[in-house]
């Protein structure tokens, strides 16, 4: 009768692995995850950063010109009524 197909598999020897593979993929790896990270950080934290910081100067602007804090349905935030 045929043995079981995983039994067969058990059988057999695999080799090792190459003495530089676990140093080989760390560095692939690590490259990747630098390059995806850094365009991240490029194309959507710092856009994102410089129009808050933006829009926070320009309320100091405002304020130091006017004297006076915009009102909540101006300022975006409607928590303050």
């Amino acid at each position: 009768m045929n043995r079981d197909f995983l039994e067969q598999l058990a059988d057999l020897d695999v080799p090792a692995p190459p003495v530089e593979f676990d140093r080989q993929f760390h560095r692939r790896l690590n490259h990747a995850l630098l390059v995806q990270q850094t365009l991240d950080l490029a194309v959507r934290a710092m856009p994102w950063a410089m129009v808050q910081l933006a829009r926070a100067l320009a309320g100091a602007i405002d304020y130091t010109f006017t004297g006076r804090f915009p009102r909540s349905d101006q300022s975006g935030d409607q928590s303050r009524t």
